[in-house]
């Protein structure tokens, strides 16, 4: 039964109700690869830039405002809003460092049929150990088109998501085809909430700030993985054992 469209924003305003309406937005940071909101609290929050021109800036608006973008049909101005959610969530987190998301799960994935959204560096790993199908909206050699996730996904034992697909609005559709895998959300975009347990989520691997400074340095230069080099660290929430 295809659901309603009220019905299909329901993880959206669960996320948005999670922002401050009194928090105001102090600052910006548009790069290359990454958008960078900041607070009057000094809470962080981190997006992937979809491309194109620099979204426009949400500095004097409050944090409810600008996490409101994140339903835009504007994929930059989306980011904004994501970056939003995710400075209320993630510099509050109940995560613990950890391992890459992929290094993780390298042992359990021996042998499965495992499906990356998003083509991630490294993987070559995951290629050597199982059946690994990686999803791209822009595909490199031997990529598949993200639109064969409807094919691909539920035949999968394990799925990794980027956190961006909650910016394109692909994530909840991805989640409803994955409901048969042990599924991880990648990335500094994904909001470190419990809350996304509850739409089939095992792990969230995503990252926490420690040095905003740093970070915005890392955010300006034209190199992806500045960030995680930058003020920051990568963390891991486990959705707790039934």
């Amino acid at each position: 039964m295809l659901k309603t469209p009220t019905e299909k924003w329901a993880l959206y305003d669960q996320l948005l109700a999670l922002t401050d309406p009194g928090q105001p937005v102090t600052g910006f940071e548009s790069g290359r690869f990454w958008l960078m909101v900041t607070t009057a609290s000094g809470a962080v929050g981190l997006a992937q830039k979809p491309g194109g021109d620099p979204p426009q800036s949400p500095v004097g608006l409050s944090l409810r405002e600008t996490a409101q973008f994140v339903k835009s049909w504007d994929f930059n101005q989306a980011a904004v809003g994501l970056a939003a959610i995710n400075a209320a969530i993630n510099s509050r987190p109940l995560a613990k460092p950890g391992l890459d998301a992929f290094d993780f799960y390298l042992n359990e994935v021996k042998g499965r049929k495992v499906a990356v959204v998003g083509h991630f560096p490294y993987l070559n790993r995951y290629k050597s150990s199982c059946q690994l199908t990686i999803l791209e909206r822009n595909p490199q050699p031997g990529d598949l088109p993200d639109s064969a996730a409807e094919y691909i996904l539920p035949e999968q034992d394990y799925v990794f998501v980027t956190g961006s697909a909650l910016i394109n609005k692909t994530l909840p559709r991805l989640l409803e085809l994955s409901a048969q895998a042990v599924v991880t959300l990648v990335g500094p975009s994904v909001p470190l909430t419990p809350l996304l347990f509850d739409y089939g989520v095992a792990t969230l691997a995503g990252l926490i700030v420690d040095d905003t400074p740093q970070l915005i340095q890392g955010v300006k230069t034209d190199q992806c993985e500045a960030i995680f080099k930058s003020g920051s660290r990568k963390v891991n929430l486990q959705r707790p054992q039934a």
